[in-house]
């Protein structure tokens, strides 16, 4: 498994751009998503932005809840369940236990100011260096 570090602060982005930009990256390269939003404002704004990132193309996806969740290629959910069993979890806080058995790429976004989320993403990073066969990348780069 993969666990890749973005630094929001290097790569001057937003959470939800940055999310919206690594959903829409992931899902052209064939993998399903899901996003995890805990912030329901956030996963409002990952919404929008998915429609509107490229105007010449589409990147199907939607909000957690409806009867065909488990259908959508790219789904925003408050919370890291795979409800559409997605490869990439793309999620914009650490979540509070670890959802490593569902997927093949975990993308954490790590905030740009110093706080209680920045501690808990390198609480996340310390946990991951002790679990066996995780490959942890670091990068400033979504697209």
């Amino acid at each position: 498994m993969k666990v890749e570090f973005v630094n929001l602060k290097q790569a001057g982005l937003t959470p939800e751009r940055a999310a919206a930009l690594l959903a829409a990256r992931h899902h052209a390269g064939g993998a399903r998503v899901l996003v995890s939003a805990p912030d329901p404002a956030q996963a409002v704004e990952v919404d929008r932005l998915l429609w509107t990132l490229d105007p010449a193309s589409f990147v199907p996806h939607a909000r957690a809840g409806a009867d065909d969740q488990d259908q959508e290629p790219v789904l925003i959910a408050p919370g890291p369940e795979n409800l559409n069993q997605a490869a990439v979890l793309v999620m914009l806080a650490p979540p509070p236990e670890l959802p490593l058995a569902a997927y093949q790429r975990l993308v954490l976004l790590v905030p740009a100011q110093e706080g209680p989320e920045l501690a808990r993403c390198r609480e996340f990073y310390r946990q991951m260096q002790q679990r066996p066969g995780v490959e942890l990348l670091h990068t400033t780069q979504v697209r």
